[in-house]
């Protein structure tokens, strides 16, 4: 009771911050709203089936089936919440998550209807004469569709780890980690609830290295946003010395305003989430990517070797044209690119170095265009 009570105050106080902020508006954010509500609702629908077992009278009775009952049917929300929540930081689709909701409402309906069966069955669960609940004969039935749900979301992530920053790939990871070892200490230790307390440190994690992140990258592509990028740019200058230094890259997205024009909005949105993955395949996890300008995107790398740096400017015109051959879009993503390693004793600013490689990126444009 005082773990779930605990959980409960933490859950409302990250509520309330995410809740106030602008950003509220996101799905991203939604989602994860969507996520404290139901953990707040599972701890506090947790702590009713334990309050009324074991009490005497018909009113007991009706309320320690009920709430149990009610448990048994909203147990998988919050991990069908939470799968969504991974997807949409893998793809970035609010489409895709629009038709998983459609799917997850026929997967609840395959628990549900076990779970309200069990009242006359007692496959699940039963509350005998005494008012004293107890598991069923098919309690773990229940207790693998739940898993399967974390396990789907898990092999969802490493499937497609590739697509995520490596701080965003660990962060997922560790989401599920508390949830499994309280969920797998209440299951084998009857008596005690970790389950919904787990999740609340799940939440912790995703709260402080995801979503208290959200004011620094770009709600579009999950990128840096400039801000970030300005921040980050002062600190590699700061600590670059002769010898050791770094490289930046400029990308402009070519002929983006014609995709806008030609196909709309959506199309060239779907052209800037396409451009970031071609960026990100091309680049290692711990390169720093950021979104400069509308349809530019600048790039750090801890690289101080020109001809290294050339080799990576020739994998992203590479991987531009590779997706432009596996791709039937009715778009064709190309790269306009500025580049050049910076040098220590020249002492730029961090505006000075922008404006060089954006130079070096119009240049690049231009002769294209010749």
């Amino acid at each position: 009771m005082d773990s779930s009570l605990l959980s409960f105050v933490v859950l409302a106080i990250i509520y309330f911050n995410v809740y106030n902020r602008q950003e509220k508006v996101f799905l991203q954010y939604k989602l994860f709203i969507d996520l404290v509500r139901s953990n707040m609702a599972m701890l506090v629908i947790d702590i009713l089936g334990w309050i009324f077992n074991g009490l005497p009278g018909m009113g007991n009775l009706a309320a320690n089936t009920g709430f149990n009952l009610l448990l048994y049917l909203t147990e998988p929300i919050p991990l069908m919440l939470g799968f969504l929540y991974t997807n949409f930081q893998v793809l970035r689709d609010e489409n895709q998550i629009e038709r998983l909701k459609k799917r997850f409402v026929l997967l609840w309906f395959a628990n549900a209807v076990p779970a309200v069966m069990s009242l006359q069955t007692g496959w699940f669960f039963f509350v005998d004469s005494q008012n004293i609940y107890h598991r069923g004969e098919y309690y773990w039935c229940h207790v693998a569709y739940c898993a399967s749900l974390m396990v789907y979301s898990l092999g969802f992530i490493l499937y497609n780890r590739n697509l995520l920053e490596r701080r965003y790939f660990h962060s997922l990871l560790l989401f599920y980690a508390p949830q499994i070892i309280g969920s797998s200490i209440q299951n084998f230790k009857y008596g005690v609830s970790y389950n919904w307390s787990g999740m609340m440190v799940s939440l912790l994690v995703i709260f402080f290295n995801i979503q208290d992140r959200g004011l620094n990258t770009d709600y579009l592509t999950g990128l840096y946003n400039r801000r970030q990028l300005d921040n980050y740019m002062k600190a590699k200058i700061k600590k670059s010395a002769a010898g050791k230094s770094f490289s930046a890259i400029l990308i402009d997205l070519n002929e983006f305003k014609q995709i806008n024009d030609r196909l709309g909005h959506d199309a060239g949105d779907e052209a800037l989430r396409d451009a970031v993955g071609i960026i990100k395949k091309c680049l290692r996890n711990d390169d720093f990517v950021a979104r400069f300008g509308g349809d530019e995107f600048f790039v750090i790398l801890d690289i101080h070797d020109r001809e290294l740096l050339e080799l990576t400017a020739n994998r992203l015109r590479e991987g531009a044209d590779q997706f432009n051959v596996e791709t039937s879009k009715e778009y064709e993503i190309s790269f306009s690119l500025g580049y050049d390693v910076y040098e220590g004793w020249r002492e730029l600013s961090p505006d000075a170095f922008f404006k060089h490689i954006d130079a070096l990126m119009y240049a690049d444009k231009k002769k294209r265009l010749e």
